[in-house]
């Protein structure tokens, strides 16, 4: 199965999608940068909040392309924006798509992610 994205917000500042899916993922494809308002060939976002329901007993990673996993989420909460919880950035990957992977003791999510325009767009 895969993922189901609905963008919300996408103006020159930031962009917020929602998501959900039902578990058990292999790096889906949750934010495409190129794709959005603005995008130049290289554009850079970073994951500044998350507002997520996670059921069952799983957990979600996310990741920006093939890097190490930068945030993993379980539960029900949220994710940023707080004292102690920093902007997820790219590191160094060739794009700023934003992947998603579910484990298989994940039997559904929603998602609502903000992500903000670092660079690579025009205003």
């Amino acid at each position: 199965m895969t993922i189901s994205t609905t963008t919300l917000v996408d103006d020159s500042f930031k962009t917020i999608i929602k998501a959900s899916g039902v578990g058990n993922e292999t790096e889906q494809l949750l934010l495409d940068a190129s794709e959005l308002l603005n995008a130049t060939s290289e554009p850079r976002v970073s994951i500044a909040n998350v507002y997520y329901e996670v059921e069952g007993t799983g957990k979600i990673n996310f990741n920006f392309d093939s890097e190490e996993s930068i945030l993993e989420i379980s539960g029900n909460g949220n994710y940023g924006l707080k004292p102690g919880e920093p902007k997820k950035k790219v590191v160094s990957t060739e794009s700023g798509d934003i992947l998603l992977t579910s484990d298989g003791d994940v039997t559904s999510y929603n998602l609502v992610i903000e992500c903000h325009k670092e660079k690579g767009f025009t205003n």
